[in-house]
Parts: structure tokens; sequence; C-alpha cells
């Protein structure tokens, strides 16, 4: 069914290509309001992990996400910019274990994690990296302390309808304006005059980190987004 981004932040990270016959690539900010294409209304739920994922990598931090989520959801937490699997890591949760590279921790404060790290640091005279387990919530307060974190859940609600039409969408990089034309051709934006980039697509690339990691890329600086009923 055609399906539009209705509720949630003013730009949502579109996953789960691999539910739908036209959608944008995996990866893709999709704007609140929008149509974005043929899907599986499951897609919400990868869009949710997709954009809590974005919203984390804002704080300027390396973000990781547990194969708790399934390979939907891994693949959807990568689309959104994640850095990695925490299972994939050499870490030990609570406090230095023999060769970790990291250690994972649950502190309830700021003021627990600190001093747990300096604990650990005097116990083992060893260099390690500091991991952090929370909920996008406590994110923030975290980041600036230590070297990564990883989401275990408050994942920001992303909901889907759907619509009677799916219009041809094109993207001005430049503006961040999204032109949806249900009444003829654009190809070009009104604004700046630059070729615009087909949103919606048929085309689906490689399912792969390296594909979710070059969009992520792409879109990075993307920080507004409006859309243009043409």
């Amino acid at each position: 069914m055609y399906l539009a981004y209705v509720r949630g932040p003013p730009v949502a990270v579109f996953a789960g290509s691999w539910l739908c016959s036209k959608s944008p690539v995996d990866g893709t900010p999709i704007a609140l309001g929008e149509p974005f294409g043929d899907c599986n209304p499951a897609v919400s739920r990868l869009m949710s992990v997709a954009t809590t994922v974005r919203m984390a990598k804002a704080l300027g931090v390396k973000i990781f996400v547990s194969r708790e989520l399934g390979e939907d959801g891994v693949d959807a937490a990568f689309a959104g910019g994640a850095d990695g699997v925490l299972e994939e890591l050499q870490f030990s949760r609570g406090g230095y274990g023999e060769g970790a590279r990291f250690v994972l921790l649950e502190p309830r404060n700021v003021e627990e994690l600190v001093n747990t790290v300096r604990n650990v640091a005097e116990a083992v005279h060893k260099p390690f990296d500091v991991l952090v387990a929370t909920t996008l919530e406590g994110a923030g307060d975290f980041a600036p302390y230590v070297d990564g974190l990883v989401l275990v859940g408050g994942w920001v609600p992303v909901e889907v309808e759907e619509v009677g039409e799916l219009p041809e969408v094109g993207r001005c990089l430049h503006c961040g304006i999204d032109y949806l034309t249900y009444s003829g051709g654009i190809r070009r934006c009104v604004y700046c005059g630059r070729r615009l980039s087909r949103v919606a697509t048929s085309v689906k690339p490689p399912r792969s980190r390296a594909v979710f990691r070059s969009v992520y890329k792409k879109y990075a600086n993307l920080t507004r987004l409006r859309f243009k009923v043409v």
C-alpha cells in the first residue's frame, strides 16, 4: 500500500526497502507529512530505529546497537548511521575483562559513571574505551564523557498511514526541499535551479552496511527538510 509519514520528528529516516516495491533507499531522510513509498506498514518500526540512531549520532559520539534488535532492526540502525554491533566488539560488562577493548557500563547518572571509570582504571592500569548502555533520553547526559553509546530502547515514535496516491518526489539537496509532483514533471529546483534527485524508486541497492553508511554520509548534514506540492 502507498504510505505517508504522518507523526514523529520533523525529519525521519527511511529503513525497510526490502518490505517495499517502491521506496527511498535505506537511510534517506523523509519529511513529516510526505508520501514515501509502496510498502508494508511494518516499516514504521524500522524507521523508528533508524530515526532514533540518527538523532543520537547528532550528539557527536559513536552509536552501537545489540543483535537483540534482530536482523531487520540492526540493518535499520545502520541506515540511521550506527557505527557497530555490540556483540561484534571485544567488550566486558561492568568492569575490565582480560583482552577487552571496551568496558560496557549501565550507570544511573554521570557521577556514578565517572567514579566507576576511575576505579576501573586504577585497578587495571590498561587502556580501554568506555561504552554506556542507555536510551535516547539519557544519551545526551552521557555522550560528553564516553567513547560510545549502546542504544537499548526509547525509540522515537514514527507513525505512517495509507494514502491514495504516490507522487513523484524530487529532492533539492541544496535547499532542503522535496517536490511532490502530482500534476506534471519538474526536474530542477524552482529556487536555485539545481537538478533534483529522485527520492522514491523501485531500484534497490544491495542490503549492506557499506550502502547504509554511504547513504547516511550523503545526508548527514541535512538538518532541515520540507516538501512543496507542484
